[in-house]
Order: structure tokens, then C-alpha cells, then sequence
């Protein structure tokens, strides 16, 4: 069965490596990684994506924690910790992985393609894991590590702004109410209304995070934008 798919998906598989500019020497490693749970589930084969995310995920914290614990001997544990989580999130990976243009070779069951999975920020980041934890099996530690600190440490990964966390940080501060999210489904979509000590925005959205991540955006930026409390 394996050897049917890496005949079938031999061109992807190919044009992909090229791109990544690294050869596998086991290529169903590769396959593996781009085998989203989706396309497993309606092929009826046993593998997925999920295992070498698993080990991707696992590697990519250390050597990104790694790599600040050598380059920055000031920093404590907490500025360690923020420094390292903000790489690793699920927005940096999946610019990573946009980089070079995962989303184009993942392997999609047909609802998921058609439900915008090939953008989905879940699915990049977990690909881009996966993709790390294959490169680790077939290449050994040198070939991963160099990969995560050419796409991801290197690669001038723009901050990403956590407006949520930063908007209960600062009403906690400040000793403002917390703010309120509910949460709806309309027509496909997510809604979200939040209220904040009498302001209030509406905001639709794809997923529940992307509302509310723009939903708090505005919140943060209308009342807090000034730079008081920040």
C-alpha cells in the first residue's frame, strides 16, 4: 500500500524536496509528514502526520530554547521562556511553513481542502512539526537543527502580537472588569461579541481564534492604544 502512494504522489514529493532543498533517503518519511489526518481517514490508510508532529514538536523546543540559552546569558528563565514561546507558537510555525509554501503539497481529505485547510494555521504549524520530526529520523540532528534555525530562528519571524493575552493583562492591571466573549455560530461562521466596560465589538470569523483574535485587537487598541497601561 505505502509503495502505491509514493508512486502515486512521486512528482509532489519530489517538487517538494527541491524546494526544501534536502533529499530524503526515505522518502515514505516525507509522505508521512504531509498526510494530513483528513485524507488518512477517507484513503483508509494507517498513517498520518501526527507521530512525527509529535517528535517535530518536541525538537523544535529544544533547539529554539537552546539557541536562546546561548545567545542571550542575561536573560532569565521567565524572558527564556516568553523569548522561546513566541517562536513556537502556532502563527511563527505556520509562517515557517508558508515560507515554503507547505500548504500546497499537504496531503487534504476533500472536506477539509474544502474547508481552506491548505491556510489553516493548525494545520501548517503541525505540518511544519512533522515536516522537522521527518527530517530528524532521516537525517539525524545536524540536518534538523539546521533546518529549524534556517526557516525558523533565522528566518526573521515578524512578532506576532497575542492581543487576548495582552487585553486580560492589562484590565487586570488596571482593575477593569474582564472582558466577556461569547461565542456563536452563523452561516458557516463564528461571531464573536465581546464587551468590555461598556465597549463593545462584534467581529465574524472563520474559527473561534481568528474572531477572537480580532475581536481583542480592537479592544486593546481602542481603549489601550494610547500607550497608557500597556
Amino acid at each position: 500500500m505505502l509503495a502505491s502512494y509514493l508512486e502515486r504522489y512521486e512528482e509532489r514529493l519530489k517538487a517538494f524536496q527541491e524546494r526544501l532543498g534536502y533529499c530524503f533517503k526515505r522518502p515514505e518519511l516525507l509522505l508521512e509528514a504531509l498526510t494530513h489526518r483528513s485524507f488518512s481517514k477517507e484513503e483508509g490508510i494507517p498513517w498520518d502526520n501526527e507521530r512525527l508532529e509529535f517528535l517535530g514538536d518536541a525538537f523544535i523546543n529544544f533547539v529554539v530554547g537552546f539557541e536562546f540559552f546561548e545567545k542571550e546569558p542575561a536573560f532569565s528563565e521567565g524572558e527564556l521562556t516568553k523569548k522561546r514561546a513566541m517562536l513556537v507558537r502556532e502563527e511563527s510555525l505556520a509562517w515557517a511553513a508558508k515560507r515554503i509554501g507547505l500548504g500546497d503539497f499537504l496531503l487534504l481529505g476533500k472536506g477539509e481542502e474544502g474547508q481552506g485547510g491548505r491556510e489553516r494555521d493548525s494545520n501548517l504549524a503541525d505540518a511544519f512539526e512533522a515536516l522537522v520530526g521527518a527530517v530528524l529520523v532521516d537525517g539525524g540532528v545536524r540536518r534538523a537543527r539546521a533546518l529549524v534555525r534556517r526557516l525558523l530562528i533565522k528566518s526573521g519571524v515578524p512578532e506576532i502580537v497575542d492581543y487576548k493575552s495582552k487585553l486580560f493583562e492589562v484590565c487586570t492591571k488596571n482593575r477593569y472588569p474582564r472582558p466577556t466573549l461569547q461565542v456563536y455560530r452563523e452561516e458557516g461562521r463564528v461571531k464573536v461579541e465581546l464587551s468590555l466596560n461598556g465597549f463593545k465589538a462584534v467581529v465574524f470569523g472563520k474559527t473561534r481564534k481568528e474572531a477572537e483574535g480580532v475581536a481583542t485587537k480592537i479592544a486593546y487598541l481602542r481603549l489601550f492604544g494610547g500607550g497608557h497601561a500597556a
